[in-house]
């Protein structure tokens, strides 16, 4: 059986502040508090001093019209020119900028610490078992936070480093798949809950519409307004980056998921397009997966045909599917994703890129919950 690190790594980060704090006792890890508040602290100051300094060596560059003084407008000049001026402005500003804003936070520093510290005396006085407990209690905040930290960066690393070995110890691992279906997907999707990209109750019928567009004005031999507009077409491009994507995958899934996931995080939804097609105004837009790929903007048919023709590029059998999607507030409208055929698993899976951003889309067990499909659709 392959070791799932990720498993390991997380029962590792829940099980080892408990245990130090059980080790140490109740006034050792205050003493360790009033050190992480110092360190805490400094790394604040530090952080928003570089960021103060930046904004304010920028804002001096722009500046159009400096006091008639030879020494600034030669500062101003060499920022301007030279990347060794900020290589050596910034870390002077910060470090004086860091000074001024320790000078004034540290009352309130000392007075935090000294707190702690006087509590740490008091504690001395408690019998060793409770100590002990007490010590394991205030740990497991740390315990949990350090273990969601752990899994959040998981979650964004398949986006970006969609491995097959990190997805697959991902997929077996119990602990991250319920982590990441009740507490990270939900909150990462709550700030896209009821924003999700739908084309809006009004253009419910908008597919059907279309395909009447391209039976009245399309070629012939165009059996809906879909494929009069070519919306599958690919290029050399599109090829070319797609077998880039899926470069080392081992399996189909694989393939599909990297394709996926590089779709959902690449291409923006374009807001404005969808606002023309609610209006009606739909007949001279451009659609489909070349547009897609060279705009890097669409609406969710433009990102499900960018999936069909990236996944024909490499071999795999991908079909977009329309019907409606369903919020999570009840809401809804008019929505297209896709479904791919895994030959090496000899089954269908749907996966929706214009929702990754929001959420767990590939393949999820409710998928179907949220997007049901329009059997009368072309």
């Amino acid at each position: 059986m392959q070791t799932n690190w990720i498993t390991i790594i997380v029962v590792f980060l829940l099980v080892s502040p408990l245990l130090i704090g059980l080790i140490r006792g109740l006034p050792r890890e205050l003493d360790k508090l009033t050190y992480s508040i110092h360190s805490l602290c400094s790394s604040v100051l530090w952080l928003f001093s570089y960021g103060v300094t930046f904004w304010i060596l920028s804002s001096f560059v722009k500046v159009n019209s400096l006091p008639d003084i030879n020494q600034l407008q030669w500062v101003q000049q060499q920022l301007q020119a030279s990347i060794f001026a900020w290589a050596i402005a910034v870390p002077i500003l910060a470090l004086l900028i860091y000074w001024l804003l320790k000078l004034i936070a540290w009352p309130i520093i000392s007075l935090l610490t000294g707190s702690v510290h006087h509590v740490s005396r008091w504690t001395e006085r408690l019998p060793q078992g409770l100590s002990r407990v007490t010590a394991v209690i205030i740990n497991v905040p740390k315990a949990i936070l350090q273990t969601l930290i752990f899994l959040l960066a998981v979650h964004i690393g398949l986006a970006y480093l969609p491995s097959s070995d990190l997805s697959k110890m991902a997929e077996n691992s119990v602990v991250y798949d319920w982590t990441d279906q009740k507490v990270i997907t939900p909150v990462l999707a709550s700030a896209w809950s009821k924003e999700l990209p739908v084309l809006g109750q009004q253009t419910q019928d908008w597919f059907h519409q279309i395909s009447q567009e391209a039976a009245k004005y399309g070629p012939k031999d165009s059996k809906s307004f879909w494929t009069w507009q070519t919306r599958f077409d690919s290029n050399s491009e599109i090829d070319r980056t797609a077998k880039s994507i899926v470069r080392g995958a081992r399996s189909d899934r694989e393939k599909a998921y990297r394709l996926y996931k590089w779709i959902g995080e690449n291409i923006k939804y374009d807001d404005n397009k969808a606002l023309a097609i609610q209006s009606g105004n739909y007949r001279s837009l451009t659609y489909g997966a070349i547009p897609t790929f060279q705009t890097r903007t669409g609406i969710c048919s433009d990102y499900s045909a960018l999936m069909v023709a990236m996944g024909r590029a490499v071999g795999l059998e991908v079909k977009q599917e329309l019907g409606q999607a369903v919020l999570p507030d009840g809401s809804g409208g008019a929505h297209a994703w896709n479904v791919v055929y895994l030959k090496d698993e000899h089954k269908q899976i749907p996966c929706d890129p214009t929702w990754e951003k929001s959420g767990n889309y590939f393949d999820n067990r409710d998928f179907y919950a949220t997007h049901h499909p329009d059997k009368k659709a072309l």
